[in-house]
């Protein structure tokens, strides 16, 4: 669905996020002159099941429609997703910054809930500073390791 809408702004509305971007790329690179690190949550809730903030019923017959014939222009003028936008990014309301500012990130498992599920700490470090992370990662699995413990919903790896 967000791929129907990239050709539908125009050059000065995607110029404005590019600028937007690069802002925020400047705040953080301030913030890490001070800091090593920045924690956050990974998510801002618990995991949820898959799928669940994909759009169901009439609403997504409607995206795919208008997906299918290419009317972007109709969606954006209706404000189409701004639900299903605020419900993704309000779930991972911190780890999409760092996609956006090239920072590196890690999430790391150091908590789990009563369901044995885990629950991530977000990690990010200053631009090109990867190695703050390998080694904070190596710190963290040798003080609370987690390499061993399965939730009861996961996926299956061979070894």
């Amino acid at each position: 669905m967000f791929a129907l809408l990239g050709r539908q702004y125009r050059a000065d509305e995607f110029a404005a996020a590019i600028k937007t971007l690069q802002r925020t790329g400047l705040i953080m690179a301030h913030f890490h002159t001070r800091y090593d690190v920045l924690l956050t949550p990974t998510l801002s809730k618990p995991p949820i099941p898959m799928n669940s903030v994909k759009a169901k019923g009439l609403e997504g017959a409607a995206q795919r429609l208008l997906a299918r014939l290419s009317w972007g222009r109709v969606v954006k003028w209706m404000g189409g997703l701004e639900q299903t936008v605020d419900q993704v990014f309000g779930f991972i309301p911190y780890t999409p910054v760092f996609n956006m500012t090239g920072q590196p990130a890690m999430s790391v498992p150091l908590e789990w809930n009563e369901a044995g599920l885990p629950i991530g700490m977000h990690f990010a470090a200053r631009f090109g500073d990867e190695a703050t992370l390998y080694r904070l990662a190596a710190q963290l699995e040798e003080a609370r390791p987690w390499a061993d413990r399965t939730p009861p919903v996961h996926a299956r790896t061979e070894h």
